[in-house]
């Protein structure tokens, strides 16, 4: 656990989703499905929410929000915006695989949105088996979680001189440090084991790789066209399977 608050102690998670377009995709697109899956005035626990990008932005939209993070910095973050804007019903620093600040069944919407970057498969049973604990019967849970093979390609150097550590790391889904990649089929596979619906499997980025420079630099106009494309075709398999993040829509029985 340490590894990863060191990570995020350095790294700017509260301005990521808006550095540029190419990182808007992510944004714009699980805000899209938030708004067309989410009931109106859900009750919402955010278990992953980083500095409370999504948390805030849902609160203003009238729904009931609680976010934690395992990280103290970007709980301080939260609670520094809160003091602004005083929206969330609650913030505290927390671990979704051990999350006993609420009873059974007590929120409609559970956001998993973070934490299967960093867990391995027993540690990532834990955090689901938590979030359905809280979660209401026919409540929505969302994870999402980084694709295995874009990342094997988007970390491959020139003249392939780290190819040794690529094929390591898609045996081990690790380069060794906080990070823990997935396949697409893995989290089917857990969704089908717990018995919960997808109502919604999308690359919520699309492919890196397909992404240049020049991207970021295109007229506001023609990026909205973009989006009209990527939103037309984020849960195609095709697409899914090269995207880098990843989002899936669940709901309980």
């Amino acid at each position: 656990m340490n590894n990863i608050i060191d990570y995020y102690n350095t790294y700017d998670e509260d301005g990521r989703l808006f550095r540029n377009y190419s990182h808007q995709i992510e944004w714009l697109t699980t805000m899209y499905y938030f708004d067309n899956l989410i009931p109106a005035r859900s009750k919402i626990f955010d278990g992953c929410a980083g500095t409370g990008n999504y948390a805030f932005k849902l609160a203003e939209q009238d729904h009931s929000v609680v976010a934690s993070d395992i990280v103290p910095r970007n709980v301080d973050i939260m609670l520094e915006k809160q003091k602004k804007n005083p929206i969330l019903k609650d913030i505290f620093v927390g671990d979704i695989c051990e999350c006993n600040h609420y009873d059974n069944y007590y929120f409609d919407v559970v956001l998993c949105m973070g934490a299967f970057y960093h867990l391995n498969e027993n540690m990532r049973c834990k955090a689901i088996e938590q979030c359905l604990r809280l979660l209401k019967v026919n409540g929505i849970l969302v994870i999402t979680y980084i694709n295995l093979i874009t990342a094997l390609h988007l970390n491959i150097e020139p003249k392939l001189g780290n190819i040794s550590e690529i094929l390591e790391c898609y045996n081990t889904k690790s380069f060794g440090d906080s990070f823990i990649y997935m396949m697409p089929e893995e989290i089917e596979k857990m969704a089908e084991k717990y018995n919960i619906k997808i109502l919604h499997h999308i690359t919520s980025d699309g492919n890196p790789l397909l992404r240049c420079e020049n991207f970021c630099e295109a007229r506001k106009e023609d990026f909205e066209k973009y989006m009209e494309l990527h939103l037309s075709i984020c849960e195609n398999k095709n697409f899914l399977g090269c995207g880098l993040h990843n989002l899936v829509f669940l709901q309980r029985f």
